[in-house]
């Protein structure tokens, strides 16, 4: 029996079902919670072909929540995009896995994420929702969103010319500081397992050739009720005057929510992006730092642990320094141990 027959003989999936998802090029956004289990989910699946782009690396207070990882993964500063491609294939070798150690911003976010069939999100914050909006109705990519701070998660579909874009549900971008985050709010562990399962089930429909569910799910899993599951319907249309796909002058693309020091959601940190474009020697990296620092080199980055800051910088010049949530304490820091 092969390995996708449960699958297979599912009514909505069928034999040509699983064609189109062999045949399927799916980007996620974020190996975090939501994208770990849902690039597990979709590799499982048979998905054929997938690209990981994650900014970050892994640390022991993501393992609550982020499956495919591991304490060596930690330990090691792996970044999450290389330690959950090698997970991926260690469970389908078949599976084409592509990681990509970036930040996904305005300057690069078309290239990263064009010739893909569909595009998962599963970033932490509205900017990088906004963005990820913007390049799936310019590239004409349909897109599923989801989050999940605390008890309670969100996720829904998108597809340019069919359903309401991501905008016509917020209009406007949530001011930095407005919604909770995993800081202030913490985050439940099933829940995000729970969320990213519903991202899979929306994205097979539509690889499969069925229509996923329209408007934005909510889920609430620690109400005295019990779990519950909500479905929004304010955006059954699209807004009118909806920049991105009614006047298609797609916002984030344009600066919208772009800034050089952004806190991250869940961390202690600040991920610091260069105004003027770098490319690390991380081998020169690494030795210049090693006299006053314990230094961990990645694939593509450079851990040094110093005994007030850890600072990691990744080869395409950003750098995430932890210990602070203040964007000016992490220059100073950044800074003092790496220059400028």
């Amino acid at each position: 029996m092969t390995r996708h027959a449960r699958q297979r003989i599912l009514p909505g999936i069928g034999a040509e079902g699983q064609r189109r998802i062999a045949a399927a090029n799916v980007a996620i956004v974020g190996c975090g919670a939501l994208g770990t289990v849902a690039a597990e989910l979709l590799a499982r699946a048979g998905v054929g072909r997938l690209t990981l782009i994650d900014r970050d690396v892994v640390e022991l207070s993501n393992l609550q929540r982020q499956s495919l990882f591991v304490e060596r993964d930690a330990l090691l500063s792996r970044e999450k995009a290389v330690a959950a491609a090698e997970a991926l294939v260690a469970i389908d070798s078949a599976v084409a896995v592509r990681p990509l150690v970036r930040d996904l911003q305005r300057e690069n976010a078309e290239r990263l994420l064009e010739g893909h069939d569909l595009v998962v999100d599963a970033t932490d914050n509205f900017a990088a929702r906004f963005l990820v909006n913007d390049v799936a109705w310019k590239l004409g990519v349909p897109w599923v969103y989801g989050a999940a701070v605390g008890t309670e998660g969100a996720f829904g579909f998108f597809e340019p010319g069919k359903t309401p874009c991501f905008r016509c549900f917020l209009e406007v971008l949530p001011p930095p500081g407005s919604t909770p985050t995993c800081d202030t709010a913490g985050v439940l562990g099933p829940l995000t397992h729970l969320v990213a399962s519903l991202q899979v089930s929306e994205a097979l429909k539509h690889l499969v050739g069925r229509s996923p569910a329209r408007g934005i799910g909510v889920v609430s899993l620690w109400g005295g009720a019990g779990p519950s599951v909500r479905t929004s319907l304010q955006a059954v249309t699209p807004w009118a005057d909806c920049p991105t796909c009614a006047r298609r002058v797609y916002p984030a693309l344009s600066g919208e929510g772009a800034e050089f020091a952004r806190t991250l959601c869940g961390r202690n940190s600040v991920q610091l992006i260069p105004e003027v474009p770098r490319v690390y020697d991380l081998d020169g990296l690494a030795t210049r730092l090693a006299p006053g620092a314990e230094v961990t080199r990645g694939a593509e980055s450079v851990t040094a642990t110093f005994a007030d800051a850890a600072i990691t910088l990744f080869r395409d010049g950003r750098a995430i320094v932890k210990g602070t949530l203040d964007p000016a304490a992490a220059r100073t820091l950044f800074a003092r141990y790496v220059g400028v």
